[in-house]
């Protein structure tokens, strides 16, 4: 059966106020939770109608939506997710795909389609989502928004649906540097740093430019410009670092995924987006004795990596290998090799901070076309706020 998308100007599934506490860093900042996490009273639908979440009201409001609220911010309502969460495209064949305010032909990127075009829009300032492998790096970087992928296991899920647990995180997406660190430093618990470049380490992973589009090679030069004259990192085989990655991920997604939801999706045989559906079809092949190798293959070729963060480093890095894909190129069949090579190029990417543990910010850059460009840097597990405060910096001197 073919499956229709279509594009919708509204990327909340429902609109709901929950005013702020009186008192707190966030007040007078608003909030686009993603639905996937629960709000009292609310149903939560993971992007699909099949969903048994989405027909009752959730008991209780998860962990990060209530440290939010009680720190001032006032929920606007809950956003538009892709099924599961299990897709970094963006696009919805129950709720729609929510329109990309910034490129409207492109796609607005996922799977927290909906918070990141909120706040693009300017429907709200702090963006909730969720990032197992990509989905805030990737949505922010589409919308030219600032967007963290914390250390895994920083912040709590609890009362958010997980896809892929050993993977999964909840992060927030802006339009300024300084929200994303008064948010995120809610979420830990812990002061907002301020703007500071830290006296560490910080290489510019090249190689890792070198094999994408032009115009996100054109960032190396960006980067010296703007930031400073970097050190150069030779990662090794680049195309083995995004093969493996790619692989890797695969493998302990899927375990997790299909672990989590195998059993209902078999059941219920709900209605689920055809690439969606294939994902778990090829998540129900993993093997537990594959999850070991798997990581082993990936911690060899990410060794140069490591050894810069285990010295207390950082590494700047492409957030992704090319702009957000044009609806018309989704659905060209004599495109689909160039896709399939992109998507693999993106997951190789995107797969690393996961795999790793390690938190990864979204930092827009400079762009001439109006199509977003963006950088990630990445740093050790436990440097969150570190990098919340290397992106206040560095928005001032890019002028972001």
């Amino acid at each position: 059966m073919s499956q229709t998308y279509q594009i919708v100007d509204d990327p909340f599934v429902l609109h709901e106020t929950r005013e702020g506490a009186s008192k707190g860093p966030l007040v007078g900042l608003r909030l686009a939770v993603k639905d996937l996490f629960d709000v009292e009273g609310l149903p939560t639908s993971c992007g699909l109608f099949d969903w048994p979440g989405g027909k009752i009201p959730a008991v209780k409001t998860g962990r990060a939506v209530q440290d939010l609220v009680d720190a001032g911010a006032t929920m606007g309502g809950k956003t538009i997710t892709e099924q599961l969460a299990a897709s970094l495209v963006g696009q919805n064949i129950d709720y729609g795909t929510p329109r990309n305010p910034v490129t409207p032909d492109r796609v607005p990127g996922g799977s927290s389609s909906g918070s990141a075009v909120a706040v693009a829009r300017g429907l709200a300032d702090l963006g909730l989502g969720t990032d197992t492998g990509g989905s805030v790096r990737i949505p922010a970087l589409y919308n030219n928004l600032f967007g963290l992928r914390p250390t895994h296991g920083r912040i709590s899920a609890r009362g958010c649906m997980d896809l892929s647990a050993p993977l999964d995180t909840v992060g927030l997406m802006t339009r300024d540097a300084r929200s994303l660190a008064l948010g995120m430093s809610v979420l830990f618990g812990e002061p907002a740093p301020v703007a500071a470049v830290p006296d560490a380490e910080i290489v510019v992973a090249t190689d890792l430019f070198t094999p994408l589009e032009p115009r996100m090679q054109e960032l190396v030069a960006v980067i010296a410009e703007h930031l400073g004259g970097f050190p150069g990192l030779d990662v090794g085989d680049v195309g083995a670092l995004f093969d493996v990655g790619y692989e890797s991920f695969g493998v302990v997604q899927g375990l997790a995924a299909w672990a989590e939801h195998g059993a209902w999706i078999e059941r219920e045989q709900p209605r689920l987006a055809p690439d969606i559906l294939a994902r778990f079809h090829l998540a129900k092949t993993r093997r537990p004795e594959q999850e070991a190798p798997a990581r082993e293959r990936a911690a060899a070729v990410y060794r140069p990596l490591t050894d810069v963060l285990n010295r207390g480093g950082f590494i700047i890095m492409p957030t992704a290998p090319a702009a957000a894909q044009k609806f018309t190129e989704l659905s060209d069949p004599v495109a689909l090799e160039t896709r399939e090579i992109t998507r693999k190029q993106l997951l190789g990417l995107t797969s690393i901070s996961p795999l790793l543990g390690t938190p990864q910010i979204q930092i827009p850059m400079p762009n001439t076309d109006g199509v977003p460009r963006g950088i990630t840097v990445m740093g050790a597990p436990g440097a969150d706020s570190v990098l919340l405060g290397l992106a206040q910096d560095w928005a001032a001197a890019l002028g972001v």
